[in-house]
C-alpha cells in the first residue's frame, strides 16, 4: 500500500496498467516525479487543503484538492508547469470558471472557481461568448494557440460556480483524463503528520442465510481509540455467513480542522487481507458509480457516508484488490476470528481497527406462547432478500402467507423473538404483491424485477418504465405506487448509475399544462425535473428514485435592476420554484454579456469594448424553467430612470 518515488512513467504506460489492472488495483506501482509541477497557488510558502482526492461528495468522489485561499478571493494562479489551454469552461454551478492546461509529459491539470482569467484568456473567451451570445461556454482553442510558462499567472483565485467559499480546485490527470492523487507529486506546501480516524463500522447481511448478533439486521458499532492509538470494539461480535464491512472514517490533517477522504483501506481477517482500497487513480468516466460503493440508503436518510469494504454488485470501479468472495467476511465455522481493519493517507500516516467476530449457527425458531396478533408489519429490502417484521406477533409456529396474482404460498419465519417474528423472502424466488401475517395484511406494491446491463420496458394501463443498458448498478425490485398527481417508484434510498425514463397519466390534467411539470418530492422540499405532456400523459428522466409529483408553475422570476448606467448593468434574478433558466439583456438591439453569479442571484454587464458606452434602451429579459418571462424595459440615460416591467 505503500506509494513509490522517482521518475515519472510514461502516460502511455499509465493507460497500459489502468487496461491491465483490472480489478487489482493494488497491482499499480506508479512513480511520481519530483518538481515537475510548482504548487498553483502562494507557491514555496506554507499551504493546507480543505479538499482532497477521492473525499466523499454528494454522488461523486472529489476529483482533486481543493487549496485553501486565505478566506479570500483574487489571489495569483500559476501554471503547474509548461502547457497550453486546451479548453476553458465558463459554468453556473460545478467549475464556474475553470482552465484546463496540457502538458508536454501528457498530462492535464486543471484549475476550478476562478475569479477571473488572465488577460490571454479572458479576452479569447469574451469574444467567444459574444459570438454566440451565451454566459455558460465550452471552449477548445487552437493547439499551441494560448501557452503558458511554469509559474506564469494564468488567473486570479475566486468562488464562482458550485464552491462553498473561496479556494482554488486543482486536479492532475494522466492522458486518458483518469484523476490522478496530487499529493503523490511531493508539493513541499503541503505538510501532514495526523493520521485518519475512524467514527464508526457497521456490519450488514448479505445473504439471506447470514446474521449479525443473531439478527438479520444491519449493525453499527462505535470504534474505542486506546491509549496507542490504536481502535477496537468492545467485547465479541456473534456472526454467520456472507457479512460486508461499511465503514464511516476521515483524514485529518496538520492544522486543520477539515476531514479529507482515505487513500487506502485494508482489511485482514486471521492475518489474511480480503480487501483493500487505494484512491490512487480513478476514471473520470466513472466518477457517478461513487453511489454504489458507498451505503447509498444511509447516506439518503440521515446523511451520513459509510464507504463500503467488499464490492458490491454491479461494481465498475477498479478500486479494489480482494480475494475470491471480493472483500465479504465468510463466517463459516464456531471460531473466533480477528479482523483487522487499516485506514492511510497519501503520506502514509495510518491507524487501525481491531475486532474479533465468533462464528455462530442460526438459531432455529423457538417456540413461545401462541399470539395471532401482530402490532403492525414493517418491511424493507436487503440485498435479494425481502424482511418483513412482525412485532407482537407470537406462536409456536410462526407462519406468513406470500400473495402473487391470487396464488398462496406459506413460509415459515427465519428469525423467532418473544418480541415478535421476522420473515426474510428471497426475491428471486418469488415477487409477492401482498402478505399476510396473523390477521395483518401488507401490500408489497411489487411490481416487476429490473435486471442491469438490459434495456427493458414495463408498461402498465396508467404508467411505464424504461431502461438501458446503463441504467442500473443491480437487480431492481420494482415498486411502484400511484395517488393523485404523483408517481412513487421505489424509495429514495435506491441508487441508479445512470437515467431511467418514466411515465404515468394524474388522476387529471392540470388547466395550465404547458407550465406544469415533474417534481422529485423529498422530506418536504420539491426539486424541478421537466418532462414532456403527450396527450393526458407525462414523460421524464431521472437518475433518482422516489416520489414525483406534478406542479404548476406560472410566477415569473423576480427581476430587480441595481444598476443601469452608460458604464455597467447590474441586476438581481431570482426564481423560488422551476430556476432560472436563461437570461439576456440587449441596449438598442445590441446582444450585452451578462456575468452571472448564481450563489448570490447577481447579474452584471461585461462589455466587449470598454470605451463604448451603454446608452439607449435596455431590455433585460428572465425566463425559468417553466417558460415563465420578465422583461424590463427602460432607458440608459446620464442619469438611472425608473424601469417599467412587463410578465
Amino acid at each position: 500500500m505503500l506509494r513509490h518515488t522517482g521518475t515519472l512513467l510514461s502516460s502511455i504506460f499509465i493507460g497500459l496498467l489502468i487496461l491491465l489492472m483490472g480489478n487489482t488495483a493494488q497491482s499499480q506501482r506508479l512513480t511520481y516525479p519530483k518538481g515537475y509541477y510548482q504548487f498553483p497557488i502562494r507557491p514555496g510558502l506554507s499551504n493546507s487543503l480543505s479538499g482532497g482526492l477521492g473525499d466523499l461528495r454528494t454522488n461523486h468522489f472529489h476529483a482533486g484538492t481543493d487549496i485553501r485561499t486565505q478566506q479570500r478571493e483574487g489571489l495569483p494562479v500559476h501554471a503547474a508547469a509548461q502547457g497550453y489551454v486546451y479548453k476553458i469552461g465558463v459554468q453556473r454551478g460545478g467549475y464556474g470558471n475553470v482552465i484546463y492546461l496540457r502538458h508536454p509529459n501528457g498530462q492535464t491539470t486543471v484549475y476550478g472557481h476562478l475569479k477571473v482569467f488572465g488577460s490571454k484568456i479572458a479576452d479569447y473567451v469574451r469574444r467567444n461568448q459574444y459570438a454566440k451570445r451565451t454566459f455558460e461556454i465550452d471552449l477548445y482553442p487552437p493547439t499551441d494557440s494560448i501557452v503558458f510558462k511554469k509559474g506564469e499567472v494564468i488567473a486570479l483565485s475566486g468562488n464562482t460556480g458550485g464552491s462553498a467559499g473561496p479556494h482554488l480546485h486543482f486536479e492532475i490527470r494522466d492522458s486518458k483524463d483518469n484523476y490522478i492523487n496530487p499529493l503523490f507529486f511531493d508539493f513541499k506546501e503541503i505538510i501532514d503528520n495526523a493520521p485518519p480516524k475512524f467514527v464508526k463500522l457497521a456490519l450488514r447481511p448479505l445473504s439471506i442465510d447470514s446474521r449479525i448478533n443473531g439478527r438479520f439486521d444491519r449493525k453499527e458499532f462505535t470504534p474505542i481509540r486506546q491509549k496507542d492509538g490504536s481502535y477496537q470494539l468492545p467485547g465479541t461480535i456473534t456472526g454467520t455467513g456472507a457479512i460486508g464491512i461499511d465503514l464511516q472514517a476521515f483524514d485529518q490533517m496538520t492544522g486543520t480542522g477539515f476531514r479529507y477522504g482515505l487513500q487506502c483501506i485494508e482489511v485482514k481477517v486471521d492475518g489474511k487481507e480480503i480487501f483493500s482500497y487505494n484512491m490512487e487513480i480513478f476514471p473520470n468516466a466513472a466518477t457517478r458509480d461513487y453511489n454504489n460503493l458507498i451505503d447509498y440508503s444511509t447516506q439518503q436518510e440521515r446523511g451520513e457516508r459509510y464507504l463500503r469494504c467488499y464490492v458490491p454488485d454491479g461494481n465498475q470501479f477498479n478500486l479494489y484488490k480482494t480475494d475470491e468472495h471480493k472483500g465479504r467476511l465468510m463466517i463459516t465455522d464456531s471460531l473466533t476470528h480477528t479482523v483487522q481493519v487499516t485506514i492511510s493517507d497519501s503520506y502514509q500516516n495510518a491507524s487501525e481497527l481491531v475486532f474479533r467476530i465468533k462464528g455462530e449457527a442460526v438459531a432455529p425458531p423457538m417456540p413461545s406462547e401462541t399470539s395471532n396478533e401482530a402490532s403492525g408489519l414493517t418491511a424493507s429490502i436487503e440485498e435479494n432478500v425481502y424482511k418483513i417484521e412482525a412485532p407482537g406477533y407470537q406462536n409456536q409456529n410462526p407462519e406468513m402467507l406470500v400473495y402473487r396474482d391470487g396464488l398462496q404460498k406459506s413460509f415459515t419465519a427465519s428469525a423467532h423473538t418473544g418480541a415478535g417474528a421476522t420473515f426474510l423472502l428471497d426475491l428471486r424466488r418469488v415477487l409477492p404483491d401482498s402478505v399476510r401475517i396473523g390477521k395483518h395484511l401488507l401490500r408489497t406494491d411489487f411490481q416487476t424485477v429490473f435486471l442491469p446491463g438490459i434495456p427493458q420496458r414495463f408498461q402498465k394501463e396508467d404508467w411505464y418504465m424504461v431502461t438501458d443498458s446503463s441504467s442500473l448498478f443491480d437487480t431492481l425490485y420494482v415498486r411502484t405506487h400511484r395517488k393523485g398527481q404523483m408517481l412513487t417508484v421505489n424509495d429514495p434510498g435506491v441508487a441508479l448509475r445512470h437515467y431511467i425514463q418514466l411515465g404515468f397519466k394524474p388522476d387529471f390534467v392540470p388547466a395550465n399544462k404547458d407550465k406544469s411539470h415533474i417534481y422529485r418530492y423529498k422530506d418536504g422540499n420539491y426539486s424541478f425535473i421537466g418532462g414532456e405532456w403527450s396527450s393526458d400523459g407525462i414523460s421524464f428522466r431521472t437518475r433518482e428514485l422516489g416520489s414525483f409529483v406534478i406542479k404548476t408553475d406560472s410566477i415569473p422570476p423576480k427581476l430587480r435592476v441595481i444598476e443601469q448606467s452608460k458604464s455597467r448593468i447590474a441586476a438581481y434574478i431570482q426564481d423560488n420554484d422551476s430556476g432560472i433558466k436563461h437570461f439576456n439583456a440587449e441596449v438598442n438591439g445590441a446582444w450585452v454579456l451578462l456575468l452571472y453569479d448564481y450563489k448570490t442571484g447577481m447579474v452584471w454587464s461585461d462589455k466587449l469594448d470598454e470605451n463604448e458606452d451603454f446608452e439607449g434602451e435596455l431590455i433585460i429579459e428572465v425566463t425559468d424553467r417553466a417558460g415563465n418571462s420578465t422583461i424590463l424595459q427602460t432607458e440608459i440615460k446620464e442619469k438611472t430612470n425608473s424601469a417599467k416591467k412587463r410578465k
